[in-house]
């Protein structure tokens, strides 16, 4: 079945006058549609983005080859659907994925295999779901999870198949280094390294704000967790803000960034220090949102000051010196510098070695009382932490240059507990992480590490 291709007016050429400017954001539209979806491929200028005019009960996808200074409409939704979801796949930048509710209580999943330029039905999924796709591990592989359904194609959106899982509410999925796949509800996470063939729990929601909006893994570290959360009620907005998780989302510690409904998050793969959050916005039922940077792999937050009080979802250039943002103007994107993350001392954050590496420590106690190590520098190489008390130490941590010995640079620590301990020691510089962790009731064993960074 040939998808709509009737692009009216609706997908012209959109004009490059900029509809505003502030802070360094600009927009060139497509302008009055809601973005839904933001999706770039590897070449940094083109971007794809799903728009829909509620109003007016129309829906497209637009696409730019110059970073956003101009769109052209590739193809309308069918009558009486919109588009939801949007994911070019990383291996093949001429094939795209869009997922379209109808509604007439169906949902239905297209693709391209010419960038865009013509479309076909590839499953049609009895029930109205909002899509959420996540790219497999080799080019013509993804997934697509649609309420508790869960469906893979290997064959570039030809023919999907259902797969078996444990979802019990509407999901949405993320994927991660290693082939890893995780499947995430408003309270639930599951993983799966196999492409989707088993799953198993991977925790749930934070305890504080049980509404998760987003969620994505580190490209550098596969327990490394950054969600974002929204929880709702009758008398309107509950929680909401950023949380992070060194465990797989065992366990969930508060960023600086609370008070707004987090629609989206998004990883720079390119420095995974780097992380940035939308949040929505709606009138006397959501606060004020925006678009937030993170430059410590999500611990905290400053706000970037977009023009519009919310945005919807994310996208990020291929290098990383483009930010998009989709709003209920159009597309709004921001120039970034893409210059060194530097390391900041602060209460909990140790930076050694030549302040090269960023240090935090987590605990949890066994009666699930949970909280971060608070800082104190030693010396270049060493700092320490405590938990409970400032007068008891309980973490002494070292990182150390060894490139002249062996290549790489040491880490060494020594705890005084028997919590649960996870300690993260970051790369600024090249965005590399790695997470140690202290088992519950353990007695902390010394960490040597002698491989744990590659030099320079």
């Amino acid at each position: 079945m040939r998808h709509a291709a009737r692009l009216a007016g609706l997908l012209a050429l959109l004009p490059a006058a900029a509809l505003s400017q502030s802070i360094g954001w600009e927009s060139f539209g497509p302008p009055l549609f809601q973005v839904s979806a933001i999706s770039t491929p590897a070449d940094d200028q083109t971007v794809y983005a799903a728009s829909a005019d509620a109003t007016a009960g129309q829906s497209a996808i637009f696409r730019s080859t110059d970073g956003g200074s101009h769109w052209s409409g590739v193809v309308q939704a069918a009558s009486g659907e919109f588009y939801a979801d949007l994911l070019v796949d990383p291996g093949n930048a001429a094939t795209l994925y869009a997922g379209a509710p109808a509604s007439v209580g169906a949902t239905n999943i297209y693709y391209s295999n010419n960038s865009g330029g013509s479309w076909l039905l590839g499953q049609a999924i009895s029930g109205y779901c909002i899509p959420s796709f996540a790219p497999g591990a080799a080019a013509g592989a993804a997934f697509v999870a649609c309420g508790t359904s869960l469906y893979g194609t290997i064959d570039a959106g030809r023919t999907w198949q259902p797969l078996p899982n444990p979802f019990t509410e509407p999901t949405r999925l993320a994927s991660g280094p290693a082939g890893l796949l995780v499947a995430y509800g408003p309270t639930k996470i599951f993983r799966s390294t196999n492409a989707g063939a088993t799953w198993t729990s991977a925790g749930s929601a934070p305890a504080a704000c049980a509404g998760l909006n987003a969620l994505r893994v580190n490209p550098s570290n596969p327990s490394a967790f950054v969600a974002g959360t929204g929880l709702t009620g009758a008398t309107g907005f509950q929680c909401g803000g950023i949380y992070t998780s060194a465990n797989g989302g065992a366990s969930w510690t508060a960023a600086s960034l609370t008070g707004v409904s987090v629609s989206d998050v998004l990883f720079d793969p390119n420095n995974p220090a780097r992380v940035y959050a939308s949040a929505d916005y709606l009138a006397g039922f959501l606060p004020r949102g925006g678009v937030f940077a993170s430059g410590d792999g999500g611990a905290t937050w400053s706000d970037l000051q977009l023009p519009q009080n919310g945005a919807s979802t994310l996208g990020l250039s291929s290098g990383g010196d483009r930010l998009y943002a989709g709003t209920s103007l159009g597309v709004y994107q921001l120039a970034l510098s893409v210059g060194p993350v530097t390391c900041v001392v602060d209460p909990v954050t140790l930076c050694l070695d030549n302040a090269r590496f960023r240090v935090r420590a987590t605990w949890t106690r066994s009666d699930g009382t949970s909280g971060v190590g608070h800082a104190m520098t030693l010396t270049g190489d060493t700092g320490d932490f405590w938990f409970f008390d400032s007068s008891n130490v309980e973490l002494i941590v070292k990182v150390l240059e060894g490139c002249s010995n062996n290549a790489h640079r040491w880490v060494f620590a020594s705890g005084l507990t028997n919590v649960l301990v996870s300690l993260t020691v970051q790369d600024v510089v090249k965005g590399t992480v790695k997470v140690y962790t202290n088992p519950q009731g353990t007695a902390f064993a010394p960490i040597q590490d002698t491989s744990a960074f590659t030099c320079p």
